[in-house]
């Protein structure tokens, strides 16, 4: 007589831990952010091309999330989790960008980032989709560049798995988020750039059903001055497209 109510004690814990986690994936570059806008970028170029062209997904990496979702485990079936996925998909790909940024701009290590992004398997595991991973990268001078391939060619199959699992506007917020919080981390060390994945964020907050307003300041220099102001400015936007994102779905 104790299964189905030990089954239903587990599904709220399980639920419990799920949200807490959700609150606090990107908790572990709290303290990385607060010292990023103490830091001075030491690359060569203070801009990027604008007409930057999208790189598409190949017909290889295409075939290979198809078969990869097709043999992923049934998602848990459970009202607030359905509920909240929009919101989880612009999360864990806010995470997923901040934490490559953090590693490519030296802010943090290949094994503290990883760490941040393990954070998130409960999440990723209650959705039924694949673990989050850091893209694997060549020359520094390349990572930007790289982590736009890695996102467009969707190497992990997350957003195919969201796609698959929920909607395509899942997978363009999971997109959204990779992107924002990537330049988020830039427009915190190196305001002078221009365009730092501009097109992505633009392509991906249209799909997502994003207020373009809402995530133009990214796409420019800040306007709060220098230091820590600039910081701010950046944490205000990010706090915006959040509690839109958090209403709306």
């Amino acid at each position: 007589m104790t299964g189905p109510t030990t089954s239903a004690g587990s599904r709220v814990r399980r639920t419990l831990v799920f949200l807490v986690v959700v609150w606090s994936i990107g908790a572990a570059f709290l303290a990385l952010e607060a010292s990023m806008t103490q830091l001075s970028w030491m690359g060569s170029s203070k801009s990027l091309p604008a007409n930057v062209v999208l790189p598409r997904q190949s017909k290889a990496a295409y075939e290979h999330c198809q078969e990869l979702v097709k043999g992923l485990p049934p998602p848990v079936q459970d009202a607030n989790i359905s509920r909240w996925a929009r919101y989880f998909a612009w999360r864990l790909g806010y995470v997923l960008g901040s934490g490559d940024a953090s590693l490519g701009s030296g802010v943090a290590n290949r094994s503290e980032a990883e760490d941040a992004l393990r954070q998130s398997l409960p999440v990723t595991t209650e959705l039924g989709i694949p673990a989050l991973a850091l893209p694997q990268h060549g020359r520094s001078a390349y990572a930007m560049r790289e982590f736009t391939v890695f996102l467009e060619e969707d190497t992990s199959c997350v957003a195919a798995a969201l796609q698959f699992r929920y909607s395509p506007r899942h997978a363009a917020l999971y997109k959204f988020g990779a992107a924002a919080g990537y330049a988020g981390v830039y427009r915190r060390l190196a305001p002078q750039l221009n365009d730092v994945l501009a097109p992505e964020l633009r392509l991906y907050g249209s799909a997502a059903g994003i207020p373009e307003n809402l995530y133009t300041p990214l796409l420019v220099r800040p306007a709060g001055g220098s230091g820590a102001n600039e910081g701010q400015v950046v944490q205000s936007v990010f706090d915006r497209i959040d509690a839109y994102i958090k209403s709306a779905y």
